[in-house]
């Protein structure tokens, strides 16, 4: 009732200046009548001309004004296509070093664990290659996750299936990263037959991987990372644990920010970019899904989770 009220108020409102103007109008009209005919005729002529002036130049000037929003439209268009052609270059120019910088990277970890006989220094020089070309790595992998981010995902390649595969394959290609720290990644309690789930396969590997490869770099070594699947009405959620340096308030509220920097550090001097969790983050939201971390606290370990739709679900 208090908005129909205010409603009326609003309308009385509005009808002060209409009645106002509507008087003033029918006052002009009044003395224009009270003039001399031969007055009437002289000022309806001068009105007349006035009219068609004003009628020509309001034409020319709707007219310049479309033919002004045509030619924006048409630069517009190539604008976007110039923009697309500049972001298809660099996609491609991106993804051809990504090979390379791959190689490097084993390379000189190859080196650096088998090699006995060389220097300390020598040994601190692998290192250095090694944890440069892993940060180079992250980044052209965020520049070409972002590219398609940007494109948007394929609506034609999101199916609705089974993730445990993607799960697989993720885990797997971490598998030697874990093993130097010793760390056992625990996938037991994912359901092997989850059927229905919506998801885009390169979108959610990697998402997997950004989340295992972080859980591995915060961990202590001899810990253990789980990983578990759960129901919840019309979602599946996705659970990633570990036992690791844990994280604060702060850290809680930025951690899926670009560019951020946790107060705890990798434990193994791993390279960090702080851009893993942005693409986590943007591809869960482009899958139609939810983001969540939580940690008790410094020195308690954390869990990531995520969410994804299941089809036929409201």
């Amino acid at each position: 009732m208090a908005l129909i009220h205010f409603k009326k108020e609003n309308l009385k409102k509005l009808k002060y200046p209409f009645f106002s103007l509507l008087s003033v109008v029918a006052i002009i009209v009044v003395l224009f009548l009270l003039l001399p005919i031969d007055i009437q005729q002289s000022l309806a002529w001068g009105i007349y001309i006035i009219s068609a002036v004003f009628g020509i130049f309001l034409g020319v000037l709707l007219s310049r004004l479309n033919t002004m929003h045509i030619r924006l439209l048409k630069e517009k268009e190539e604008f976007r296509k110039k923009n697309n052609e500049i972001h298809s270059y660099m996609a491609n120019v991106v993804h051809d070093l990504r090979s390379p910088m791959a190689t490097i990277y084993m390379i000189s970890e190859l080196l650096e664990n088998d090699l006995e006989s060389i220097s300390e220094s020598e040994r601190e020089l692998l290192t250095t290659i090694k944890n440069t070309s892993s940060s180079m790595l992250d980044r052209i992998c965020y520049i070409l996750d972002n590219s398609r981010l940007e494109k948007g995902l394929n609506s034609g390649n999101m199916i609705a299936g089974n993730p445990y595969e993607v799960l697989i394959e993720a885990v797997k290609k971490h598998h030697i990263l874990a093993i130097e720290k010793n760390i056992e990644i625990d996938f037991s309690q994912v359901d092997e037959f989850l059927i229905n789930v919506q998801f885009e396969k390169e979108a959610l590997d990697s998402v997997f991987c950004n989340l295992i490869s972080n859980a591995i770099k915060y961990s202590m070594p001899d810990t253990k990372i789980s990983i578990a699947s759960y129901i919840e009405k019309d979602m599946i959620r996705f659970s990633v644990q570990d036992q690791g340096l844990g994280m604060t308030s702060d850290d809680l509220e930025k951690v899926f920010g670009e560019f951020t920097r946790l107060s705890a550090k990798p434990t193994g001097n791993e390279p960090s970019s702080g851009l893993g969790l942005s693409i986590v983050k943007k591809f869960v939201e482009a899958m139609g899904g939810e983001v969540f971390a939580f940690s008790e606290g410094k020195g308690k370990g954390a869990t990531f989770s995520f969410t994804l739709k299941l089809k036929n679900k409201r």
